[in-house]
């Protein structure tokens, strides 16, 4: 179940599942230290009593088609559209599992997380402090099949990479982030001196990217930087050849990293996504990771990191040694066999 035009529904339909739309509204919260200013701003409050109209719909569709499917049990994942599908479950006694991907649960899962049966989380459970505990089981995040299935050389020769050089991949996430992006290219010419950079700019920004890169004039060893504005296929062999990794803090991208044991240096987005500190606060207090503050970053604090890591490989190792204690490699299927455990049990009890 899902959003007509959510990404949901074209993945759905490939895959060859059944799939059923319902309306969802979304609760827009202005980013305030007032709690009333939060709910009561202009900006969001007429929205927000739009979406509301939809949330109920959306609370009759799902009331309708968990009758007509009559589930033994509900998976939800996260986001505004599962919280309709939770209070529906919940009406007609069908117990669920909730998936919190992040350290700092959104809005959706601290509503859906009161009468979930199980609380699937992605990181330790001693890091989480919105859930009742004793119904927190730690699967991890699932992550793609194919990682781990690439090998390094198969990198260096997709990418078109020196073997004798190092490499650092930097990613902003799928949309691509602005700050990142302009940070790499003020620290260009210093990076290009020791390493080769492959740069996944986000297809929004790569445009942009390619302006300022030419704006810069003659850059000093430019044929070893190499810029993409999206990857789909060719991750996997992103991730397996780069030495280092600077990336923002989402649970997924850290989950892939944890798989690979990559050396890290996470750039959380403070302003935006308050998941990603916490995220990046957990992993730096295992010492799993480098956080750079996005508000603070310079360039010569940049490029200090980077050269630091790319110069110790025993400081590497270490990184990439604890990061990958935070990695679940079953579990994709943990979760199934979690959600399949609570679905036997509600088939018992009804």
């Amino acid at each position: 179940m899902g959003q007509t035009d959510g990404m949901e529904a074209k993945i759905v339909a490939a895959s060859g599942w059944k799939f059923a739309a319902i309306q969802a509204g979304k609760f827009r919260r202005y980013h305030s230290t007032n709690a009333l200013a939060k709910v009561l701003n202009l900006r969001t409050i007429g929205p927000n009593i739009r979406d509301g109209g939809r949330a109920v719909a959306g609370l009759v569709g799902a009331l309708r088609i968990l009758r007509r499917f009559k589930p033994d049990v509900v998976f939800l994942k996260g986001g505004f559209v599962c919280v309709p599908v939770g209070l529906a479950a919940r009406i007609l006694r069908i117990p669920y599992v909730i998936h919190e991907s992040d350290v700092s649960p959104g809005l959706a899962n601290r509503v859906l997380g009161r009468w979930a049966e199980r609380i699937a989380v992605g990181f330790p459970v001693r890091s989480y402090h919105d859930f009742d505990k004793s119904r927190l089981v730690f699967t991890g995040n699932p992550v793609r099949a194919e990682l781990g299935k690439v090998h390094r050389l198969e990198g260096l020769a997709k990418f078109k990479l020196d073997s004798d050089l190092p490499v650092v991949f930097v990613t902003g996430g799928s949309q691509g982030s602005a700050q990142i992006n302009d940070a790499i290219l003020e620290a260009l010419p210093q990076l290009l001196e020791h390493c080769q950079v492959l740069h996944l700019t986000g297809e929004r920004e790569y445009q942009r990217v390619q302006f300022a890169l030419r704006r810069m004039g003659k850059v000093p060893n430019i044929e070893r930087y190499h810029s993409y504005g999206f990857l789909m296929a060719e991750m996997p062999a992103a991730m397996a050849v780069a030495d280092v990794v600077i990336t923002r803090a989402g649970a997924s991208a850290i989950a892939e990293l944890a798989f690979l044991s990559k050396p890290t240096v996470l750039i959380p987005n403070y302003e935006m996504a308050g998941h990603q500190v916490e995220n990046a606060r957990v992993l730096s207090r295992a010492g799993a990771v480098r956080v750079l503050d996005g508000s603070k970053l310079t360039t010569e604090r940049l490029v200090g990191e980077v050269s630091r890591l790319v110069g110790d490989q025993d400081e590497r190792e270490r990184l990439g040694k604890a990061l990958s204690q935070f990695s679940r490699p079953d579990a994709a299927q943990d979760l199934a066999k979690l959600i399949l455990e609570v679905g036997r049990v509600g088939e018992e009890q009804s």
